[in-house]
């Protein structure tokens, strides 16, 4: 299937300009069996001579290939840190005058920029106090973009929310829950891609300077080589002592890249070192 794979591969850069290389071999394995059994062609050979003569077929495909599950409050460890101990360190840091900045890095259908967005604003109402921050919610799916904009959720994707959060930040129709415009005003969403080797951070943070930035559960989709390439870019684009909020997936990979240390383990938190390696 290898030599088959490297073909699929060429075919798709070759016929529709779309490069699939940077893709975990294994991922992709996994993609094109199903595709193949979605289409209901026997083999891989016959896959490559529809793939060839069939433009939706290529565009089903590497669609296939955005990964867009996710989850509200997904690491309950992880946001119990931050709210404790992360986020009130960085609140405090802030003068009337700056704001909090994050980037969610393959947001996905929303979840993820919206439970950050619940935090703070809990966070608002418990301490007393008011301050200024702005989420930039980036993915390279469209599809998954207009899902998060809409923050449209059946009642299976708000099963780890709490009644008090679904009735203060959501509004209900029938089986429906929509994101209320209090928390959506906060979040801004746009189409970013990780490995654009033109930018260092989304066009819309102008200059990235973040506080947090949110890489969950994406990481292992790609070849080690790529991974190393992201990770370098969301480090750079973090504050001095800015952090790293990854998923148990990313821990390994990220562990491994200098200038970031590890924050009260086991909790997915990295913090940039001053003077850390780019």
């Amino acid at each position: 299937m290898s030599m088959k794979l490297d073909k699929i591969i060429q075919v798709m850069q070759d016929v529709y300009e779309i490069d699939i290389s940077k893709y975990d071999e294994a991922f992709l394995l996994k993609a094109v069996e199903k595709r193949v059994e979605i289409v209901k062609i026997k083999t891989a050979s016959d896959y490559i001579v529809y793939l060839l003569s069939n433009n939706e077929e290529a565009k089903n495909f590497f669609d296939s290939l955005m990964i867009s599950y996710t989850d509200f409050f997904r690491n309950s460890l992880t946001f119990a840190h931050l709210e404790q101990w992360v986020l009130p360190q960085l609140i405090a840091q802030k003068s009337n005058h700056s704001e909090l900045r994050i980037w969610s890095a393959g947001c996905a259908t929303g979840q993820e920029p919206y439970s950050i967005a619940m935090l703070l604003e809990k966070m608002q109402t418990s301490q007393n106090k008011q301050f200024r921050y702005r989420i930039i919610a980036t993915d390279i799916s469209e599809a998954a973009l207009s899902a998060a904009k809409k923050g449209e959720y059946n009642q299976e994707a708000i099963q780890n929310l709490k009644v008090k959060d679904l009735s203060e930040f959501f509004i209900q129709s029938g089986e429906t829950y929509t994101v209320s415009s209090k928390l959506k005003n906060q979040v801004s969403f746009s189409s970013y891609d990780l490995l654009d080797d033109h930018s260092s951070s989304p066009q819309e943070s102008i200059f990235g300077n973040f506080d947090l930035v949110f890489c969950s559960n994406l990481l292992f989709y790609y070849k080690p080589e790529f991974q190393r390439t992201i990770i370098s870019k969301l480090k750079n684009s973090l504050t001095e002592k800015g952090y790293l909020i990854t998923g148990e997936v990313e821990r390994q990979a990220v562990s491994k890249e200098g200038g970031l240390r590890s924050v009260n383990p086991p909790s997915l938190i990295f913090q940039k070192i001053t003077g850390g390696a780019a």
